[in-house]
């Protein structure tokens, strides 16, 4: 049985294509602004250009750990390749947390576009397209790769094909209104989302270690196996699990004390 569903698969994509597609609807709707829709199309050349280069990253990562990996068992991918994407995946969630959301992101984006379009470069606009898809891209690919193995066929593509069509539709409503939805609320949501599938990326990544013989076992009594949780009754893999959550409740508290003055000063 999986440890994962295809909400899994459907949530990295939609977490990391999403801020891909801000960064793409930010330059389109700047060009617009400034007059110059008659270069759109550079944009749309950049970000196709950084999905196929995406894809392409994919397959050599794909033959990389076959070639690799050929005689090694299937639990040792899955312990080696899930605690691999579970950092990642803390990363990802801390750095969103700690920027809160993409305000930061679209201030670069818009002062590299604006520079590009003031020197008449759009060629610029094409590879900060580029950039901002690939870079989206190659995180997914990696993320996928700690997923991948311990996910079904009919499960992976269940989910790359629901995130596709929730992006598709996000896409034509970002087209539509801009960059005026309550973003913020909703990369939070995404933050946490991320973070729960590190966690549990890292308790099934030891436990598929375990199963490998390459970490031992000592079982605790009265802790119940939830697999949904990557949960599961050793120390082995419940000590990293809750240090982990003591880890991030400090960041947490910390950003809550340095942000609370804030408040008083603006009200």
């Amino acid at each position: 049985m999986s440890d994962y569903t295809f909400l899994d698969a459907a949530s990295i994509l939609l977490r990391e294509g999403l801020e891909a597609l801000l960064v793409l609807v930010a330059l389109l709707a700047l060009m617009s602004k400034s007059g110059q829709s008659a270069q759109k199309r550079w944009v749309w050349i950049g970000g196709s250009a950084g999905l196929l280069a995406a894809v392409m990253l994919g397959l050599l990562v794909k033959l990389f750990f076959q070639q690799m990996l050929t005689h090694t068992r299937q639990e040792v991918l899955e312990g080696i390749t899930g605690l691999v994407a579970a950092g990642l995946l803390f990363s990802v969630s801390l750095w969103l947390h700690r920027r809160a959301a993409v305000a930061s992101w679209q201030t670069f984006v818009r002062e590299q576009a604006q520079a590009a379009l003031a020197t008449g470069q759009v060629f610029s606009l094409a590879f900060l397209a580029f950039v901002a898809v690939f870079r989206e891209g190659a995180e997914t690919v990696l993320f996928y790769v700690g997923l991948a193995p311990s996910l079904s066929a009919k499960d992976f593509w269940l989910g790359i094909g629901l995130g596709s069509l929730v992006l598709v539709a996000l896409a034509i409503l970002l087209l539509q209104v801009g960059l005026k939805l309550p973003l913020g609320v909703f990369f939070r949501g995404l933050s946490l989302l991320i973070f729960y599938l590190g966690f549990k990326f890292l308790g099934s990544g030891l436990h598929a270690l375990q199963v490998a013989d390459w970490l031992p076992i000592t079982p605790l009594v009265g802790i119940p196996k939830l697999r949904w949780l990557g949960i599961y009754p050793t120390w082995q893999t419940l000590l990293p699990q809750l240090l982990l959550l003591g880890i991030a409740f400090a960041l947490w508290v910390g950003q809550w004390l340095r942000a609370d003055p804030a408040r008083k000063l603006s009200s």
